[in-house]
């Protein structure tokens, strides 16, 4: 009888340390804001992708661009905020500060 009591006591004991622990595996995460600003090394020829500060980087189809996406060039001064996400950084919007010196 003390055994089981004992046993019980165990088994209670260890569940309840077992529910205090988040155990869940959750595969979800929170998008974090990024905001960075450097210089076009190079632009893709269908506008997807840019290479900033050797960083290639997605351009989202809602970007939002200051200028159209046909007037971005090379040596632009650009600030890019986007999300990081699992493939990458996903641009929502690039403001082109400084334009290359003539």
């Amino acid at each position: 009888m003390i055994l089981r009591k004992v046993s019980l006591t165990k088994v209670v004991v260890s569940l309840f340390i077992l529910l205090l622990f988040d155990l869940s595996f959750s595969q979800i995460r929170s998008e974090t804001t990024v905001c960075f600003s450097g210089v076009i090394k190079s632009i893709s020829g269908d506008y997807k992708f840019v290479v900033v500060n050797d960083v290639n980087i997605l351009i989202s189809s809602s970007a939002r661009i200051v200028l159209k996406a046909g007037d971005l060039k090379s040596e632009f001064y650009v600030v890019l905020q986007g999300v990081e996400s699992l493939d990458g950084i996903l641009v929502k919007k690039i403001v082109v500060t400084k334009f290359p010196a003539v």
